[in-house]
């Protein structure tokens, strides 16, 4: 009886280590396409931000010497 439940417990704890191998691959897959598929986003974004910022300052300055 107790050979048994000890056979049960590796086998959850094999599957467990599959699975979390499984997850562990797939999150390194997401992770590759969604950088390669943001960066050039991101990069846009961060271009037309500072682009903004740099507006406002602007505007602020020329107010703020009349």
């Amino acid at each position: 009886m107790l050979g048994a439940r000890a056979k049960g417990l590796r086998y959850a704890l094999v599957v467990g280590k599959v699975l979390w191998q499984i997850l562990a691959l797939l999150w390194k897959v997401v992770r590759l396409v969604l950088w390669r598929w943001l960066r050039a986003r991101l990069a846009k974004l961060m271009v037309i931000t500072a682009a903004l910022v740099g507006v406002i300052l602007l505007v602020v300055a020329v107010l703020g010497r009349l």
